[in-house]
């Protein structure tokens, strides 16, 4: 697992332990987080443990809670992948911000932290992210943060038995 402890004023990213998987299993089987997880369906805690091992047995894999440091709870998750070659990237498969706390600028803080936290463990140059063309709030989020499209790609996401478009975005750091 790709280790992360990055700390701000309000946020901090840690790795999730099997003791986070609980919290995760009713986001990844919340509706309005269908488009963050990528998952189709209900998503089993057997399922979503073996996700977790798969990212303890990588190394360039991570999946990290992002908590409030004023009520040390888990308030979203970050995971993804660093990718190493020529000059390494990371991508975000996916951000989750609990309803409570969207809106409230902790998302933004927390992909910025990561990105901050990566660029100085691993010399990171570009982050690469996959947006549904359906997901108008997700594509203006990333967009916000500086997120550019990098291509489009037709018919690759498949959701309530229709395939979707995929917005492929890039961010250089």
């Amino acid at each position: 697992m790709y280790i992360v402890n990055a700390k701000a004023e309000d946020i901090y990213l840690v790795n999730i332990t099997p003791l986070d998987l609980r919290c995760i299993y009713e986001w990844y089987n919340n509706e309005e987080f269908k488009y963050a997880t990528g998952i189709e369906g209900d998503i089993t805690l057997q399922q979503l443990t073996h996700k977790y091992i798969e990212v303890q047995y990588s190394e360039d894999h991570f999946w990290v809670g992002i908590f409030s440091t004023s009520i040390h709870k888990m308030i979203g998750v970050l995971r993804g992948q660093v990718k190493y070659g020529s000059k390494a990237s990371v991508w975000i498969n996916t951000l989750i911000i609990d309803k409570v706390f969207q809106s409230k600028g902790y998302g933004t803080r927390a992909v910025n932290l990561f990105i901050n936290f990566a660029k100085m463990k691993s010399d990171i140059s570009r982050l690469y992210i996959a947006v549904s063309d359906r997901n108008i709030r997700g594509y203006r989020f990333w967009e916000s943060l500086g997120f550019k499209i990098y291509r489009k790609i037709e018919n690759c996401i498949r959701f309530g038995g229709e395939t979707i478009n995929a917005i492929i975005m890039y961010k250089l750091v």
